[in-house]
C-alpha cells in the first residue's frame, strides 16, 4: 500500500474529469440602490418583458429572465406576468415589502422574427452584464422600430408560400395548389392593409374568412374542380392560433392558470370569429356544381415540399435574418420526419408528443451552434403542428355544416393533440439545465483571498477553480434565508 497511494489516485482522477458548472450563479447586493434608481430599473423591466410577451415567450419565462436581469442589476424583482399585462417590483426585502412598483400593458402586434432576434440578443447580453438604462432603452425602441426586412411584393409572396405549403400538407393536388396560390395572395395583400389599419384589426379576421369562403365556393367547383371545404383553412394560416392554444396548455400544466386560460380564451375567440366568417360566406353564396373529373393527388413527396415552401415563407413574411435558413428549414424537417414516424409507430397523439418533445433540446443545440435565439425555431415549428388548423376544421364543422358528431370528435382531437404537444414540449425543457441568478454575498475561491481580483471573488463560475473550491450552491444565502436549490 507504500507504493499504490490510493488517495493520490483519487485526487488524479478528480482533477481529470470535467470540472462541474453550477446552476446557479451568485450576484452580490447593490446595497447603495436608491429609490430613484428602483423606479427607473421597474419601469425598465416592465418595457422589457412586455416586449417579451409580444414574441410570444411564455409568462413563466418572462418572469425568470426579468428575476435575472434584476439581479444582475444587484436587486431583486418579483413579477406578476399575464400576456395583457405585467406588475414588477424592484427592491425591498425577501417577503416582498417595500420597492418600487410599476405596471404596463402589452399591446401592439406581434414581433417579427428579426425583432425576436434582436430582443434576445439583448436579454443575453443584460444577462451577462449591467447595461445601462439609457442604452436598454435605446435598443428597445430601435427593435420596434426597424423596417421591415422584405419589400411588400415579398411579404406577400411569403403569404402565397405559407398558404401553399400548409394546403400541399392538408389535400396535394396541382388545382387545389393553384386556388392555394391565388387565395393567398389575395389573403396576403389584405393583411398587408390591414397592418397599416390598426381599427380594422378586429373585424379583419372576420372579413378575410368571409372572402375565401364566397370565393372557394364560387370558383373552385367550376375552374378547380374541388371540393371548396379543402380551400377554406390554408389562406387563414396567419390567423390560425396554433401557438396559442399549445402555449396555453404549457401554462396550464405548468400551474400558471390565469396566462393559461387568457391565451386559450383567446385562440377560442379567434377560432370562432374565423367560424363564423365562414357560415357568413356559406350563407351568401352556394356551392357551384363541379364540371369535370377531380384531379389525382400528389405522391407521398408533397408533403416534404409543403413543409420546405412552409419554411421559405416564414423566411419572407416574418423578416427572419437570411442566415438562419438552413438551420430552420433543418429544424422544420426534422419534426415532421418525428411527428411522421411516431405517428406510424404509435398514432397521431404519440407522432404529437413526440415532436414536441424533441423542439426544445434542438432549438438550444441550434441556438449554441449558430447564436440563433430558440424563440426563432419555436414558432414556426409551433405552426408546422397546426393544432389550430385542426380546431377550425372542427368548430366550422359544427357551425356551418351543423355535422356535431363529426365536429365534436375533431374537436376533442384538437384537445388531445394541444395537451401532447404541450406535454411533449415540457418534458424536453425539463431535459435542459439553465443558470439561475440569486442574490448574496460571494464565496472566496480560495482562503486566502486578499490577492484576489473583484472578479476572482465574486465569480463562482469560474472555471479555474481548486480542488478544495466551495460549491456556492451548497452553503446557506444570508439574504435569502434558505440554501439555493441544487439545479
Amino acid at each position: 500500500m507504500s507504493r499504490f497511494d490510493v488517495r493520490g489516485l483519487a485526487r488524479r482522477a478528480a482533477a481529470l474529469r470535467p470540472r462541474r458548472r453550477t446552476g446557479t450563479v451568485t450576484l452580490p447586493e447593490d446595497e447603495n440602490a436608491g429609490r430613484e434608481r428602483f423606479r427607473e430599473l421597474a419601469s425598465l423591466l416592465c418595457e422589457l418583458g412586455s416586449d417579451l410577451l409580444r414574441a410570444a415567450e411564455r409568462s413563466s419565462e418572462v418572469e425568470r429572465t426579468l428575476h435575472d436581469v434584476a439581479a444582475r442589476y444587484g436587486t431583486r424583482a418579483r413579477c406578476f406576468v399575464v400576456p395583457t399585462g405585467l406588475f414588477v417590483r424592484v427592491g425591498g426585502g425577501p417577503d416582498g415589502r417595500g420597492g418600487e412598483l410599476d405596471f404596463t400593458p402589452v399591446d401592439g402586434p406581434d414581433l417579427r422574427l428579426d425583432q425576436v432576434e434582436a430582443l434576445q440578443a439583448l436579454v443575453t447580453r443584460m444577462r451577462a452584464e449591467a447595461v445601462p438604462f439609457d442604452e436598454v432603452r435605446r435598443a428597445l425602441r430601435e427593435n420596434r422600430e426597424r423596417p421591415e426586412r422584405f419589400s411588400p411584393a415579398a411579404t406577400i409572396l411569403g403569404y402565397v408560400l405559407l398558404t401553399v405549403g400548409l394546403g400541399t400538407m392538408r389535400h396535394a393536388t396541382v388545382p387545389a395548389v393553384a386556388g392555394y396560390a391565388v387565395l393567398g395572395a389575395g389573403v396576403g395583400l389584405l393583411r398587408l392593409f390591414g397592418d397599416r389599419l390598426p381599427t380594422a384589426r378586429t373585424a379583419l379576421p372576420v372579413v378575410t374568412a368571409i372572402l375565401v369562403t364566397a370565393t372557394a365556393l364560387r370558383w373552385a367547383g367550376p375552374i378547380l374542380h374541388e371540393n371548396p371545404a379543402v380551400l377554406y383553412i390554408p389562406p387563414l394560416i396567419a390567423f390560425l392560433p396554433g401557438a396559442a392554444l399549445t402555449l396555453g396548455a404549457i401554462e396550464l400544466a405548468t400551474g400558471a392558470a390565469l396566462s393559461g386560460m387568457s391565451r386559450l380564451a383567446g385562440a377560442l375567440t379567434v377560432l370562432l370569429l374565423l367560424s363564423l366568417g365562414i357560415l357568413v360566406g356559406s350563407e351568401l353564396l352556394r356551392a357551384h356544381p363541379s364540371g369535370g373529373k377531380a384531379a389525382e393527388p400528389l405522391g407521398t413527396w408533397a408533403p416534404w415540399v409543403g413543409v420546405l415552401l412552409l419554411g421559405f415563407g416564414f423566411l419572407l413574411y416574418f423578416s427572419a435574418p437570411p442566415r438562419v435558413t438552413g438551420w430552420l428549414l433543418g429544424a422544420l424537417l426534422a419534426e415532421r420526419l418525428v411527428q411522421s414516424t411516431a405517428s406510424e409507430l404509435a398514432g397521431a397523439t404519440f407522432g404529437a408528443f413526440a415532436a414536441g418533445a424533441l423542439l426544445p433540446p434542438m432549438a438550444s443545440w441550434i441556438e449554441k451552434r449558430s447564436r440563433t435565439p430558440d424563440q426563432v425555431v419555436f414558432l414556426p415549428c409551433f405552426w408546422l403542428l397546426v393544432p389550430g388548423a385542426i380546431g377550425l376544421t372542427s368548430v366550422s364543422e359544427i357551425i356551418v355544416e351543423k355535422d356535431t358528431d363529426g365536429g365534436l370528435e375533431s374537436l376533442v382531437g384538437t384537445v388531445i393533440t394541444v395537451a401532447a404537444i404541450a406535454l411533449g414540449v415540457l418534458v424536453g425543457a425539463g431535459l435542459q439545465r439553465r443558470p439561475r441568478m440569486l442574490l448574496g454575498e460571494p464565496v472566496p475561491s480560495t482562503p486566502d483571498t486578499s490577492s484576489a481580483g473583484p472578479e476572482e471573488q465574486t465569480d463562482p463560475m469560474d472555471p479555474a477553480d481548486p480542488a478544495d473550491r466551495v460549491d456556492p450552491v451548497d452553503r446557506v444565502d444570508p439574504a435569502l434565508g434558505e440554501p439555493p436549490a441544487r439545479t
